[in-house]
């Protein structure tokens, strides 16, 4: 939780509140639709004041005197259907809210700006007016093309300015109609004319030179928005007015408010151009200034040490500690080969020990041989004895183990035989 000392004052709050809505952009210049109620107009400034509500909500407006003088519509009155276009505005001491009005178009009229409305948003689905489609301007363009009335004050002054900024900008003019019958077809065809690639235009302005909203109305046709959005080359809108913003200025790559404005924007000033590029040469040749003579100081630096002068003198006291390192290995390498010899010697002596020793263990283990064999069932069947076995393989030890006509088996030292007991004795 938030402490006293973080609190806010009445004042603060309402100039946060002042500062958001203000400066939004989806609560400045817009339309809103409803019917007037509670409305007055001062006598001594000629200011209108009224609420403008629907069915569920009303918002307070106002319409000063400055804007007011160029109504000419119907006297506003109670309950009266209007449309308004304005800003929201925050009256700061008194924490309230309300519309400052621009114009006002009676709902008769309006039916026309709900069309436009209707028809932006349709584009706007479509993304006609997406940021992403915009092509960025050329910085330096040779070739300027322009599209409005010849006879217009538009083309001079662009004209005028885009000479005064560079006067070797070349321009090209594809005239047309900017309102009235047939201004429609002829933008179209002007703005396809001036795209053709034998022109060499690296950017456009298309506009005309201010007026009211019935006569930019051919800016709000969407045929013609569709010529400005499928232009090969980038195009800037300069319709010449800053209430109105036609559809062809969303869709255009840039939108000034003025033609004026439009070849300041088109045109970079060469005067300009040529300081600054002046401006880089002298920051250019001062850094590389700088590091040409940190180099020499470096250079100098290191080609005054002792060791740059005197290469030897860096070897020297290396080679002689390399050679006493040598001497010190060499004396390690011959004392560990002749310890190892030492221990050589002392294993060659136990091996011949160990191999007496084994001859001995040997000659004992023969003479048991020998001696085991002796006794063993094949020498003493060597030695003229024999083995009898029945038929069942029992060994005979005794006469009363043999039946006659009985065939007996007959083991001797280098073979068997096989027979027959005839009589028992």
């Amino acid at each position: 939780m938030e402490t006293v000392d973080s609190s806010l004052t009445v004042s603060e709050v309402n100039r946060r509140i002042k500062a958001k809505l203000q400066d939004s952009p989806e609560f400045k210049n817009f339309w809103v639709r409803g019917e007037i109620s509670n409305f007055s107009q001062t006598n001594s400034s000629g200011h209108m004041y009224f609420s403008l509500k629907d069915t569920a909500s009303v918002i307070k407006c106002a319409f000063f005197s400055f804007q007011a003088k160029n109504y000419r519509g119907t006297p506003l009155r109670n309950g009266m259907e209007i449309l308004v276009y304005g800003s929201v505005s925050v009256y700061e001491p008194g924490g309230y809210y309300s519309l400052t009005v621009q114009k006002i178009e009676e709902l008769g009229e309006g039916d026309i700006l709900l069309k436009i409305e209707k028809l932006k948003k349709q584009l706007a689905e479509k993304g006609i007016f997406d940021p992403n489609h915009k092509r960025p301007l050329p910085k330096f363009p040779k070739r300027l093309g322009i599209v409005t009335s010849p006879k217009g004050a538009a083309v001079e002054d662009i004209i005028r300015i885009a000479t005064d900024l560079n006067p070797s900008i070349q321009i090209l003019v594809s005239p047309c109609l900017v309102q009235g019958d047939g201004a429609e077809n002829s933008i179209i065809e002007a703005i396809k004319e001036i795209n053709d690639p034998k022109w060499e235009v690296d950017v456009i302005i298309a506009g005309r030179g201010g007026g009211s909203f019935e006569d930019l109305m051919a800016f709000n046709q969407e045929a013609v928005v569709m010529a400005y959005y499928q232009s090969r080359i980038p195009i800037i809108s300069a319709v010449g007015h800053e209430i109105d913003r036609v559809l062809t200025d969303l869709a255009a790559d840039a939108t000034t408010p003025t033609p004026t404005a439009a070849a300041k924007l088109a045109i970079p000033n060469v005067s300009d151009t040529l300081i600054r590029l002046d401006e880089m040469e002298d920051r250019l040749r001062s850094a590389l200034t700088g590091v040409i003579r940190i180099g020499k100081e470096k250079w100098t630096g290191v080609t005054t040490r002792i060791v740059f002068q005197n290469p030897k003198s860096i070897l020297e006291p290396r080679q002689n500690h390399f050679d006493e390192l040598m001497t010190k290995i060499s004396l390690l390498g011959k004392n560990y080969l002749v310890k190892k010899q030492s221990e050589f010697q002392k294993i060659d002596t136990l091996s011949t020990n160990w191999k007496s020793y084994l001859e001995r263990i040997q000659n004992k283990f023969k003479l048991a041989e020998q001696r085991l064999h002796h006794f063993s069932p094949l020498g003493t069947l060597k030695r003229g004895f024999s083995v009898l076995r029945n038929a069942n393989k029992q060994v005979i030890s005794s006469v009363n183990q043999i039946k006659e006509k009985e065939t007996l088996e007959v083991f001797l030292f280098d073979g068997k035989l096989q027979v027959e007991v005839k009589e028992k004795g």
